[in-house]
């Protein structure tokens, strides 16, 4: 289900029906020619529909006035001397700890060569590219460690790369890291 807001209005739609809703917006519009581009641009583009739902949702967050984004940089990296009960290989030095049942946009890129970004438990796979920032949007509904790791050859420490996310509830997130972050 995508939350979208249009206006004052909040919708709630399954994503297949997502694009049949902006298409016949653009239908209703009063412009003809704008309603004829935005229709052959929704239906040929699907880099443009996937941008346009990007922007909605991004909307959606900057006028809620109780969404405040959390920012932070994140790096980790492979714990060498594993302790009993941790995982060789997939153990890091720090976890990305996020909170559950929240809408979450993580931004990844890169500072030497192309890497992937992959938590599969998740549905979680991005590119990490140098100069380019990706995104994708998540929520997680469930508390856990989940592993990943990067899924593109990239060098030869490839397979010396283990993600490791923590899914916390809410409020042990606001208690516990946000404290940290502002101070």
């Amino acid at each position: 289900t995508t939350l979208v807001q249009l206006g004052s209005f909040l919708l709630f739609i399954k994503p297949k029906a997502y694009y049949n809703i902006l298409l016949q917006l653009a239908i209703s519009s009063k412009m003809p020619s704008a309603k004829e581009e935005l229709k052959e641009q929704l239906k040929a583009s699907p880099s443009f529909r996937a941008e346009l739902k990007d922007k909605l949702k991004s909307a959606l967050l900057s006028k809620v006035p109780e969404a405040r984004p959390i920012v932070y940089n994140f790096d980790s990296y492979m714990v060498t001397d594993v302790q009993p009960g941790q995982l060789r290989v997939l153990e890091v030095d720090e976890r990305l700890v996020l909170p559950t049942n929240t809408l979450i946009r993580l931004l990844v890129t890169a500072s030497d060569v192309i890497h992937s970004w992959a938590v599969p438990s998740l549905g979680i796979k991005m590119d990490a590219i140098p100069g380019r920032l990706n995104q994708v949007w998540l929520t997680i509904n469930r508390e856990g460690v989940f592993y990943g790791q990067c899924s593109e050859l990239c060098g030869v420490n490839h397979t010396y790369m283990p993600i490791v996310v923590e899914a916390i509830s809410p409020r042990a997130f606001l208690t516990e890291y946000v404290k940290k972050w502002i101070q």
